[in-house]
């Protein structure tokens, strides 16, 4: 990504339960020829980091092929996407619908699951994205107001117009809430793709506002500057060892 400023998408799909016949409540077995209708994606929202416009496509039917193929367009022009539970859920989910729709795939991006920093770097007793925004005290995951829980879902699909105000309300947030999430996690996310443009910038956020503190040392025993971005927060290091610029720059 050296050389040009970084894309990166936060983005947020809401799914349609799967319609069949059962039996009973508990331990179903269910077959295909039970189904009525399966899971399709009814809405999503998105938006990129830095900008304030938040993008929100509505499906009020089970064709969800507009709404998918403008999600591959997102993902298309990104260079990373950013969802909590993404890696399990939202990204298999939209490229599955879209490989059903026939559509080929979207360019190579990264993917950061914020669901996954939470659960491999802290010890939070819950990890959801309404738990996590309460505990770091950052703008809450939004709650359904007049349609609580599931019936939000069941007023959509009866095409209830104030419970479609509610989702995009809902969904929109979940955005917010997403976006100011992973800006708090962003200095512990040590695998995170390289945004930098150039050397003496950070990989995390891209900032030059970089400051030299100290030495790495890792077990090879080579050292190597340890910088700390002013902007983020996040640690990196130089891509050469210490020593052996040294030795060059002696002619060793």
């Amino acid at each position: 990504m050296a050389g040009k400023e970084a894309k990166i998408l936060i983005f947020d799909i809401e799914t349609s339960p799967n319609l069949a016949y059962v039996w009973g409540k508990w331990k179903q077995n269910i077959y295909s020829k039970q189904f009525i209708e399966k899971s399709y994606i009814m809405s999503f929202a998105a938006k990129w980091l830095g900008n304030d416009e938040v993008i929100y496509v509505d499906n009020r039917h089970n064709d969800d092929s507009t709404l998918v193929k403008k999600l591959f367009n997102l993902f298309d022009e990104a260079d990373v996407v950013v969802a909590h539970n993404g890696d399990k859920f939202d990204i298999p989910r939209v490229m599955g619908r879209g490989i059903v729709h026939g559509f080929m795939p979207p360019s190579p991006y990264h993917s950061v699951d914020t669901l996954k920093v939470a659960r491999r770097k802290f010890g939070f007793l819950s990890n959801s994205l309404a738990d996590l925004c309460e505990e770091l005290g950052l703008p809450l995951k939004g709650d359904h107001k007049k349609f609580a829980g599931f019936d939000l879902w069941v007023q959509c699909l009866k095409q209830n117009d104030e419970a479609w105000d509610e989702m995009r309300e809902y969904n929109i947030q979940d955005i917010l809430s997403l976006e100011a999430l992973y800006l708090k996690l962003l200095p512990y996310i040590s695998n995170h793709p390289n945004v930098g443009r150039h050397e003496h910038s950070c990989p995390s956020c891209g900032s030059i506002d970089i400051q030299r503190r100290g030495i790495y040392r890792p077990k090879s025993g080579l050292e190597y500057a340890r910088y700390r971005c002013n902007s983020c927060g996040s640690w990196s290091k130089s891509k050469l060892s210490e020593k052996i610029a040294t030795n060059n720059n002696r002619g060793v």
